[in-house]
């Protein structure tokens, strides 16, 4: 019999919904993988199998009278810590919250359980999300199921190594500088950053900020986009909102016309490992096969590296002050990122609102150019587990600018480096494109895997 872990989350869907599979079969499924990893992951720190179980048990009560909730009737979703889950602890990584239970879910969370999704734990996240390595003083440290001595990176890492060691199908993340698709490219998985907007922040400390944002992650781009029709939707509580093409699964094996692609094996004056340019490089080639043009080159983002700091110390400044946790009981990763925002000046605000006006436009006639920009997602290797946050050796510009214009962004996994952990490929596209990226990623995806369902 086929292990239900290694299903993927649509097919885990429809095999519940043809009585072939149960949703209490599917949670026990993922409970005992649960039990038998997560002890040497610690990609949970919270979990809800009492509840979990009712809710499967009422799905297959509803499932026997032939009624459904929706998409995701009976498939088992983690949360990330960050996000509120309504009478299940979430405590954003902080000591401050280390016993808080929300009284509410977020809204996408909301949108998950509405569609029949069934939450049955908390993935681990670095405190309020602030640190390329993920851990914390609550939960401690998330290791690579790929390689245990290996990081996850972050800040979605708990998401990222459930869903490498089959612990869930589906997983959330949130994305302010990589943090769905850094750990999504050395777990093996696929993580989304949408365009701002596309899935509401509800709550939110900082609502006029489109920089940190949820998105989907999952162990394929279909299944990415099963769970992404779910989250999507504008909302009146929120002031983004998004009024381009919305991502479709049913649209999402169509074709998209070859034009003109850009790529960069080491975009924005980055030293990327040789390794990890060797493997990637194969991609111009398939891409022309099927009749793109492909040129080297990138959008011109490196302006933006002069404020990393500015935008790291506003938004943890933003969550500090929404947030009020005692700072006597913080980390040092958050400590230093409010301090990165205690220095600024206004002008500093002022110069960083003019490069980034100036940056945003002549994006905008790059994209006039070309359909996709394409480069690695990682410019170095997994690095250990182990290392504090100011010892981390990764080069964080191939994930990091792009948010500052709010664009649409996929890490896929395309093979393996010289030390066996996966390799990311990283597509970034127009604001708005996130129907057509996702396509172009799925392409991308069937034609390196022969998988053309």
């Amino acid at each position: 019999m086929t292990d239900i872990t290694a299903l993927n989350a649509a097919d885990m869907a429809q095999q519940i919904r043809n009585g072939v599979l149960t949703a209490r079969q599917v949670l026990d499924a993922h409970r005992a993988r649960v039990e038998a990893v997560n002890d040497t992951v610690n990609a949970f720190v919270t979990l809800d199998w009492d509840r979990a179980g009712l809710r499967a048990d009422a799905l297959d009560r509803m499932a026997t009278q032939g009624q459904f909730t929706g998409a995701l009737h009976g498939v088992p979703v983690a949360i990330k810590d960050v996000f509120e889950t309504k009478g299940l602890r979430t405590t954003y990584g902080s000591q401050s919250f280390a016993d808080h239970v929300p009284t509410r879910d977020a809204l996408h969370v909301k949108r998950l359980r509405d569609a029949g999704a069934v939450i049955f734990g908390k993935t681990n996240t670095p405190e309020f999300a602030f640190s390329g390595q993920t851990a914390n003083l609550v939960s401690g440290t998330t290791r690579n199921p790929l390689d245990t001595r290996k990081t996850v990176a972050g800040s979605s890492g708990g998401a990222a190594a459930a869903l490498a060691a089959r612990m869930a199908p589906l997983a959330d993340g949130s994305d302010l500088a990589g943090s769905t698709r850094t750990p999504a490219a050395w777990c093996g998985v696929v993580g989304y950053r949408p365009t701002s907007g596309l899935i509401p922040y509800d709550p939110n400390p900082t609502p006029f900020d489109g920089l940190s944002i949820p998105g989907p992650m999952a162990r394929n781009v279909s299944d990415l986009v099963l769970m992404l029709e779910v989250m999507q939707g504008n909302t009146s509580t929120q002031p983004l909102g998004y009024w381009f093409e919305p991502p479709s699964l049913s649209k999402l094996n169509a074709p998209v016309p070859p034009r003109k692609l850009a790529m960069s094996l080491a975009p924005f004056g980055a030293s990327v490992d040789p390794s990890i340019q060797s493997v990637l490089a194969p991609v111009a080639d398939i891409c022309r096969s099927l009749g793109w043009q492909i040129e080297e080159g990138a959008p011109d983002l490196e302006p933006l590296m002069q404020f990393g700091g500015l935008i790291r110390g506003l938004s943890a400044l933003g969550y500090r002050d929404a947030m009020q946790p005692d700072m006597a009981l913080a980390g040092a990763s958050f400590i230093s990122a409010c301090a990165s925002g205690e220095g600024l000046s206004l002008q500093d605000l002022v110069d960083y609102r003019r490069v980034r006006t100036q940056v945003w436009e002549a994006t905008t006639r790059f994209f006039d150019t070309y359909d996709f920009a394409l480069w690695p997602t990682t410019t170095g290797l997994a690095f250990s587990a182990d290392l504090r946050d100011h010892e981390l050796p990764e080069d964080w510009r191939t994930v990091t600018l792009t948010p500052v214009l709010e664009l649409p962004s996929i890490s896929l996994p395309f093979g393996t480096s010289r030390d066996g952990m996966p390799v990311g490929l990283h597509i970034t596209g127009p604001r708005g494109s996130d129907a057509r990226l996702l396509r172009f990623a799925r392409w991308i995806e069937r034609t390196v895997s022969g998988d053309h369902r």
